[in-house]
């Protein structure tokens, strides 16, 4: 758990005051705090619906502020231990996207990785119907929320409440789908597998599927 309180105490001087990336609990944590006190803050995640992500803290006075993490594109997946200044990693055709502060990039360089822009498009939620996803399992809440494009996390809400039906039934988040099953998220759409085209070299799943909002 992140010392919120340490970045709160550097904030009351008026300061703008940035931290690492947060896991979803302690940024609802830290808004609270925050608002409670006056102090202003906003989150950034480096992928449109990331769920670590960074907050800066900023007086009243201060108009807006600049957004500090930046995607790119590495050739393997970065090291574990980058710790707060690694957001969320994403696997794609290309590559492995990774969100960074810049102490990530320095740390990273300094391993003799190559950091390359991010492919045209990859930020930008895909509004396709027919598209080609790669999911990490099979699972319900996996592939419903890739491919409606929402977090993992909102999504599984979402089966616990029984909004998501598979094959006509409440889903639960541990349903696999296979080819031809169409998925119904209430609010969202229809979700049907057309096909497992394969699998990635990081063991992923590489699906197409045919969404309906």
């Amino acid at each position: 758990m992140a010392d919120l309180e340490r970045y709160l105490k550097r904030a009351r001087g008026g300061r703008v005051v940035r931290t690492g990336f947060l896991d979803p609990e302690d940024q609802a944590r830290l808004e609270e705090m925050a608002r409670r006190e006056g102090i202003r803050v906003a989150f950034f995640g480096g992928f449109p619906l990331a769920e670590r992500k960074v907050a800066v803290l900023y007086p009243e006075e201060v108009p807006s502020v600049s957004d500090p993490v930046e995607v790119v594109l590495l050739d393997r997946p970065p090291p574990a231990d980058l710790g707060e200044v690694l957001g969320e990693v994403e696997e794609v055709e290309e590559g492995v996207l990774a969100a960074l502060l810049p102490e990530g990039r320095k740390a990273l360089e300094a391993q003799g990785y190559r950091l390359l822009p991010p492919p045209e498009g990859a930020l930008r939620p895909p509004r396709e119907r027919v598209r080609t996803l790669v999911v990490p399992s099979l699972r319900v809440d996996a592939v419903g929320a890739k491919g409606f494009g929402v977090s993992r996390s909102y999504f599984a809400q979402g089966v616990k409440a029984g909004k998501v039906r598979l094959r006509g039934r409440p889903a639960s988040p541990k349903d696999e789908l296979a080819p031809g099953d169409l998925l119904f998220a209430e609010g969202l759409g229809t979700l049907r597998l057309l096909e497992v085209v394969g699998k990635t070299v990081r063991g992923n799943y590489k699906i197409k599927v045919e969404v309906e909002r």
